[in-house]
């Protein structure tokens, strides 16, 4: 399963990360576990009222209410997750024009587009969406897209993909987006004094009529773009989105942890091997990196054979890697 569009494979490319919905707190050790006692805290609620629980806790996921992995399909079909949701979806289910650019890393699925509207609106201008599918793609061509020198545009094909002059334009957009958003003190008079309009109203009276369906795919910076005056702020708590404005909640906020914190993980394993000598060092090292292997073919295995790793499968695993170790040794 892939969280963005541009799917992000382990274990070789990212480290595992679990993915935890917002404002969720954990049922172990409740009402719900009679008899089980939670080992990190031990005083807990009985129930957690706040809890939504969606049909992904049931094991099925998307529109289609399919289960994954789905037995009866036969294509091991990438699922992306809508932010608003959290839901996953099947690309052939989000009614949506596919795009493969770096520069979108967010979608919103169609069902949370139509319970929070105003969306639209800044889809016209911002995103990727049958809102503004006919203008971002004048330029386009049937023919496959080459990576530009930066890599940054993956894969364009067919009369629904937009063009690499899009891509490119979503990302000066967003490198430019990021650099303002880096610089607090670089902040202007005129800028202070458009806290005070409504950018939602000012963006309606440009927004031509269009089609409103279908999922919307957004560019990082986006969320920067929405209004804050205090009308807009509690329209977002009335629809129940009001963490469209934290910027911790982005997926780019939550890659960039996952990679601080295996910087940490990477400079915690150097610090306790300098104590040892070379050929201990050397022994650890190597050891790392056969489990690294073996644990990288045990995923992939299961990938290929679409099978659930489940604790049972994960404890074999680990059995049969002391077997071998025990008959190098002997």
């Amino acid at each position: 399963m892939s969280c963005t569009r541009r799917s992000l494979y382990w274990p070789e490319v990212t480290p595992i990360t679990a993915l935890i919905p917002r404002n969720f707190r954990c049922d172990c050790g409740n009402e719900k576990f009679h008899g089980f006692k939670c080992k990190l805290h031990t005083d807990k609620e009985g129930q957690n009222v706040k809890n939504s629980y969606n049909h992904n806790y049931f094991g099925r996921y998307c529109s289609c209410d399919r289960p994954y992995p789905d037995e009866d399909d036969r294509v091991n079909e990438e699922m992306i997750q809508c932010i608003v949701c959290e839901d996953w979806f099947h690309e052939k289910h989000l009614q949506a024009p596919a795009v493969d650019c770096e520069a979108l890393m967010e979608m919103i699925c169609g069902r949370c587009m139509t319970r929070a509207p105003f969306l639209w609106t800044y889809a016209a201008h911002f995103a990727v969406s049958p809102v503004n599918k006919e203008s971002l793609c004048k330029e386009q061509t049937n023919a496959n897209v080459m990576p530009d020198e930066k890599g940054k545009c993956l894969r364009t094909s067919g009369h629904d993909m937009p063009s690499a002059s899009l891509c490119s334009q979503l990302e000066e957009a967003t490198s430019g987006a990021a650099g303002r958003m880096s610089s607090p003190d670089s902040v202007t008079a005129q800028q202070l004094s458009k806290v005070t309009k409504c950018v939602l109203n000012e963006l309606k009276a440009k927004d031509a009529a269009s089609p409103r369906a279908g999922a919307v795919f957004w560019p990082y910076f986006w969320r920067a773009k929405l209004c804050t005056c205090t009308d807009c702020k509690r329209m977002y708590v009335k629809m129940g989105v009001p963490f469209l404005l934290d910027e911790s909640d982005t997926l780019l906020a939550h890659e960039e942890k996952a990679k601080a914190e295996t910087l940490t993980s990477e400079e915690l394993l150097l610090s306790c091997i300098t104590s040892l000598n070379h050929v201990q060092q050397l022994e650890i090292i190597h050891q790392y990196n056969d489990l690294k292997h073996e644990l990288h073919e045990f995923l992939q295995q299961s990938a290929n054979q679409r099978k659930d790793v489940t604790p049972e499968a994960f404890r074999e695993f680990l059995e049969e890697l002391q077997t071998r170790k025990k008959r190098r040794l002997n």
